[in-house]
């Protein structure tokens, strides 16, 4: 009877650990960390809502990260990088302008920064969560060279 229940306890956490895994699939838990791309004292702004891995509502505005391209809902990694955007963000996010200002959907276009001044466009691309935007921008140097190393690591869920 012992063996039994030892056993029966044992598929119970197996299971419960299966469930508790598929249950954060498609979430991640990402932490700040200093970033080479960094902007303490831009412009400060509160974040009401994220929308998915590049876009996010702010006291400003809809705002649309102007160094990524995050995955698209029904996309492959799409819940990771919404999720990553959410954490960083928190409620407050200071940006800075690219060379242009709005996109063609009329969202503002910015490098986004976490509270602290660390480039949460840096991190989405060096954990393997966003693509780096090639076609312009004073930044995109560095995240495209971001991008080439976390897909030579096999880093994050795009590669």
């Amino acid at each position: 009877m012992t063996i039994r229940a030892g056993t029966a306890v044992r598929w119970l956490g197996i299971a419960l650990v299966g469930l508790a895994a598929a249950a954060c699939l498609g979430s991640i838990s990402i932490e700040e960390y200093p970033t080479e791309l960094r902007c303490p004292k831009c412009l400060a702004t509160g974040v009401s809502r994220v929308v998915d891995g590049d876009t996010l509502h702010t006291r400003m505005g809809p705002v649309r990260l102007f160094g990524v391209d995050a995955p698209e809902r029904g996309e492959r990694c799409y819940s990771q990088a919404s999720s990553a955007l959410r954490q960083l963000a928190g409620r407050t996010v200071r940006v800075e302008h690219g060379p242009r200002s709005v996109d063609p959907g009329g969202r503002l276009l910015f490098y986004v920064y976490t509270e602290e001044g660390n480039s949460i466009d840096e991190m989405l691309v060096g954990q393997g969560l966003a693509r780096a935007w090639t076609r312009d921008g004073q930044h995109s140097d560095r995240l495209i060279a971001l991008e080439q190393q976390a897909r030579w690591n096999g880093v994050g869920c795009l590669w």
